[in-house]
């Protein structure tokens, strides 16, 4: 009978034994799990981008908008047969209130550097996939005529090529 309560207890211990070990384990594992959280979390961190620098940009892209108006041109192509018809219009920065003004004031000039941009380029340049390189040409262009970065973005509201 002594050998039956040894024994019993025996199992009691090794019972409680495994459940201290695997309580241990799990402890363990999420100490472990953690610690790389926050050391993960410290080495990305500087890899990406800040809070404010995504609400500055967002602000810094919204601005005055400013209809340039509709245009209608032969595209350089070999042929010569092929016309584009785009309306424009770009977002003025609101840095200085007078920027809207010289903006209105060169309209024309403004209008004749996106003619001449566009006439320049030919079919594949005017493909969807370069669009975005059209945009960036024209807007380098335009803050350069005007001296400073007035123009932040450009925007097709309409183009057809045909």
């Amino acid at each position: 009978m002594a050998d039956e309560e040894t024994k019993v207890e025996k199992e009691k211990g090794s019972k409680f034994d495994t459940i201290k070990i695997i309580l241990i384990g799990v402890l363990v594992f999420v100490i472990t799990l953690g610690a790389s959280y926050f050391v993960l979390r410290s080495t990305i961190s500087p890899l990406l981008p800040k809070e404010a620098a995504k609400e500055e940009g967002k602000s810094a892209t919204l601005g005055t908008p400013f209809e340039v108006g509709e245009f209608t041109t032969n595209i350089g192509d070999v042929s010569g047969t092929r016309f584009m018809k785009a309306k424009i219009s770009l977002t003025i920065s609101d840095s200085d209130k007078k920027n809207i003004e010289e903006v209105t004031k060169y309209k024309a000039v403004i209008r004749d550097r996106i003619l001449t941009i566009i006439s320049s380029k030919t079919v594949a340049d005017l493909d969807p996939r370069n669009r975005n390189n059209l945009r960036e040409e024209i807007k380098k262009d335009l803050n350069t005529t005007l001296g400073k970065n007035i123009v932040l973005n450009v925007y097709f509201e309409d183009l057809i090529v045909q």
